[in-house]
């Protein structure tokens, strides 16, 4: 998070303001141990799912630190993991729990392959405008638990349970990359972005899913023919040739691309890509990003 100390640049107080100046920091002074009592009660999150249970204990020490993270799984009743984040760039004190910042919690207990064994998934924040859920997988190996990172950037990610038992869980997001690589980040649009995470792996199924990539599709039409006159629609048309894409429709897309451009409705923003530099910078960005594979 940041932390941002405002300066008055060598302005002066008045007199009467400052006579009132050591007055006031005895009555600071006095109301600072409460406020630090209170900013520093520790909090427990717990999460269980079959034999694994999950603790994340941490403390608001205030001005965006936290300390005491620690986060402890138990198999069967017995302790089998005891450690703060490992994750670069989220180090403590300035690495947050996800719960103050989110409602789904900052810990979780799933089988996210479907072997029956569940997996540990605890989500911290790292801080900034636009990023950064992070989330930490702690997988069974049936000596200990070995730990994989995942940076979900803005868009986080919802657990979506098994179809039925055995199949995998379904982390469901969306691609963050797009945020300020067509237009600013409010009119900037991510296409959904599923994955699984398979004994250590992650996997992108969105392809897998062609249901979801038509609403969303659908979705990003709609929003796009609304805002086409108005010069900042083209990150929300980068993410429907992105799901047009995906869906096997690449030919449909880049026609629609043409016809807008001859018809000048592909000038945006200066700042970032348009008209035909727009085309070619999307089309490039989609084929490194694995839209066209």
């Amino acid at each position: 998070m940041e932390n941002r100390r405002g300066r008055r640049g060598g302005r002066r107080y008045g007199p009467r303001v400052s006579r009132l100046l050591p007055a006031l920091a005895v009555v600071i002074a006095a109301l600072l141990p409460a406020a630090a009592q209170a900013a520093g009660e520790p909090k427990t999150e717990t999460a269980s799912a079959g034999a694994v249970t999950a603790t994340l204990t941490y403390t608001d020490a205030g001005d965006g630190r936290w300390t005491g993270l620690k986060l402890r799984v138990t198999r069967a009743g017995a302790q089998v993991y005891d450690s703060g984040p490992t994750i670069d760039g989220c180090e403590q004190p300035y690495c947050a729990p996800m719960a103050p910042f989110d409602d789904q919690g900052s810990v979780h207990v799933a089988d996210l392959d479907g072997d029956g064994e569940p997996e540990v998934l605890a989500d911290f924040y790292s801080g900034g405008a636009h990023c950064c859920e992070i989330t930490e997988v702690l997988r069974w190996t049936g000596a200990g638990y070995a730990t994989n990172v995942r940076d979900f950037a803005d868009a986080g990610y919802t657990l979506q349970p098994p179809a039925a038992p055995g199949q995998p869980a379904i982390l469901v997001s969306s691609d963050a990359r797009f945020a300020y690589a067509f237009a600013t980040f409010a009119d900037s649009a991510f296409p959904p972005r599923l994955l699984t995470f398979d004994h250590g792996r992650w996997h992108d199924v969105t392809r897998e899913h062609p249901e979801t990539l038509r609403a969303h599709a659908a979705r990003m039409r709609k929003g796009y023919m609304q805002r086409r006159r108005g010069g900042r629609a083209l990150g929300i048309l980068a993410a429907w040739v992105a799901d047009e894409y995906l869906l096997g429709r690449r030919a449909t897309a880049d026609a629609f691309l043409a016809a807008e451009l001859r018809a000048g409705r592909l000038n945006g923003n200066p700042l970032w890509p348009r008209r035909k530099t727009y085309i070619s910078t999307l089309q490039r960005r989609l084929r490194v990003w694995g839209y066209t594979g």
